[in-house]
């Protein structure tokens, strides 16, 4: 695949439920020009001071790499998992979608 080519990438984030870290997190794929398809947010049901966010993002698979890097530096981030395409993102959010 050219690295040049823009396709769909799912990041899979998991952090500290802490004011503002969405919003550090959107502004680093913003400055990237990381277009924003789907984002799905969360806190763990079982502790409210940690949670996570689901992305669903178009862009070539070297900012989604550098995007990557990025995440892993902000302190309440603990994991950054990036997958090709869409496929990933509808199976992670089906999981977080309460069902009662």
């Amino acid at each position: 695949m050219n690295a040049n080519m823009k396709q769909d990438f799912t990041i899979e984030l998991s952090a500290d439920n802490n004011f503002s870290v969405l919003n550090r997190i959107i502004n680093i794929l913003n400055r990237r020009r990381v277009r924003i398809k789907k984002l799905m947010g969360f806190e763990d049901e079982n502790d409210f001071r940690r949670g996570g966010v689901i992305l669903l993002v178009h862009t070539t698979p070297d900012l989604a790499e550098k995007c990557k890097l990025q995440l892993e530096k902000l302190i309440e981030v603990d994991e950054v998992i990036v997958y090709d395409g869409s496929t990933s993102y509808l199976e992670l959010s089906e999981r977080i979608v309460d069902v009662d």
